[in-house]
């Protein structure tokens, strides 16, 4: 049966002006991951990104390190939704960057704080009390069209490297577990970079195999953002 492993990015750069590219750490993850799948039976995959930064490094380091070309197919279906107009619609001070930096450097446990602020904020996203410029069911649609349009492509034998976000990840698990939309934090919130969640296709079905796969990872290389 074909195999679809859908690869959560390395870590990004939390706090940090741009968020949307790779830390030094998210690319050794990267690397690691790459390395720890050649011990897989790959065949030539195809290789699909989200158009995120954060997507596309990750690909590139761990095609590299599998020995393959640093080349994909993009598909904006596996994009992440957009989590800075989420956060400012419910929080405005979000908004500006250099503000919220300043105000968690009061905080005594600003990771924390910054989660519990989100997280209130993609609540109301799913609840609908703003006008956003992609709706929670919007986001679950295309992310769901992309991943079913991608197992109805592929044949018997074939497999599948889709380099995406936690967002995207947790929803395809939402659905295939019949969860309700809280699924989406909770799953979000635990998704390790890097990890891998493996999905097979059989007639025209996508069946979950495993989820959050991250024992290519030294703990020391574990994060979540």
């Amino acid at each position: 049966m074909p195999v679809i492993y859908l690869v959560r990015h390395g870590q990004a750069s939390f706090g940090k002006p741009d968020y949307d590219q790779l830390s030094e750490q998210g690319w050794e993850q990267s690397r690691i991951l790459g390395r720890a799948m050649q011990t897989q039976d790959l065949g030539v995959p195809l290789a699909i990104c989200g158009t995120m930064r954060r997507h596309t490094e990750t690909a590139e380091a761990t095609l590299n390190e599998l020995g393959l070309p640093a080349q994909w197919r993009t598909d904006t279906g596996f994009n992440e939704y957009n989590h800075k107009e989420i956060l400012a619609l419910d929080w405005p001070m979000a908004a500006d960057h250099g503000e919220v930096t300043a105000w968690l450097g009061t905080q005594p446990n600003p990771r924390k704080v910054f989660q519990q602020r989100f997280e209130q904020a993609v609540r109301r996203w799913q609840q609908g009390k703003d006008n956003y410029s992609e709706s929670w069911p919007q986001f679950r649609e295309r992310v769901l069209a992309s991943i079913y349009s991608l197992g109805n492509g592929l044949s018997k034998g074939d497999s599948a490297l889709v380099f995406t976000s936690g967002g995207a990840i947790s929803v395809i698990i939402q659905h295939l577990m019949q969860l309700n939309d809280e699924a989406l934090l909770t799953w979000n919130r635990t998704l390790i970079n890097t990890s891998v969640t493996r999905l097979v296709v059989n007639a025209g079905s996508l069946r979950l195999v495993s989820v959050n796969e991250h024992l290519h990872l030294p703990t020391e290389q574990v994060t979540y953002r």
